[in-house]
C-alpha cells in the first residue's frame, strides 16, 4: 500500500529522526556500539518481542540519506517491507510511504474484507507518519518524550520513595 503526504519539516530532520530511532532500537539488541555509518544496505539486527514471545529480524534493504529508506521486518507470522521515499517540495518534504505485507498479498479475501483491511492499514500508515511528524516537531522545540516506567520498576520506586 502506498501513501503520500507532505510535511513542514526538512529532509535533515526526517532522516535524523529515522537514524536516531533505528539506532536506539538496534542498540538494545546488539552487543557493540552503533553509529550512523552502520545504517546502510545489509545492516541486520534481531530483537525479541516479549508480548508475542517471538524473534523479529530487521534488515535494511536500501538506505540513501535524503532519498530513500527500505527495510524488511520478518517475524514468525509475517514479513513486512517498509519504504520511505522523500522529495523536497515548496511546502516542505514529500514522503511516499510504502508498506507491503506478504501475508496480506498471499491470502484471498472477499472484496469487502479486502477494502476493510486496506482502510485499516492505510489508517495505521497515516498514524505512523503523523506520529513521526509529532516527534520531529517536539525534538525541534526541545521537548523530549519521557520514557515510561515499567510496572515492576514503578512498584520498586514507590517502595523506595515511601521509606
Amino acid at each position: 500500500m502506498k501513501l503520500i503526504r507532505t510535511f513542514a519539516f526538512t529532509s535533515d530532520e526526517f532522516y535524523d529522526f529515522l537514524e536516531s530511532d533505528l539506532l536506539a532500537n538496534a542498540a538494545k539488541c546488539t552487543s557493540r556500539p552503533l553509529c550512523v555509518n552502520d545504517i546502510k544496505k545489509g545492516f541486520k539486527y534481531s530483537k525479541h518481542d516479549s508480548n508475542a514471545h517471538t524473534r523479529i529480524d530487521v534488515t535494511i534493504l536500501d538506505y540513501q540519506r535524503h532519498l530513500h529508506y527500505k527495510s524488511k521486518i520478518k517475524s514468525i507470522g509475517d514479513t513486512i517491507t517498509i519504504e520511505y521515499e522523500t522529495r523536497n517540495c515548496e511546502q516542505g518534504l514529500e514522503i511516499t510511504f510504502n508498506q507491503h505485507f506478504e501475508s496480506f498479498e498471499s491470502t484471498s479475501h472477499n472484496k469487502f474484507m479486502e477494502l476493510f483491511s486496506q482502510a485499516v492499514y492505510l489508517g495505521r500508515m497515516t498514524d505512523t507518519l503523523y506520529d513521526i511528524e509529532r516527534k520531529i516537531v517536539k525534538r525541534r522545540e526541545g521537548i523530549f518524550d519521557i520514557p515510561e516506567v515499567s510496572p515492576v520498576e514503578h512498584k520498586w520506586l514507590r517502595k523506595l520513595v515511601s521509606k
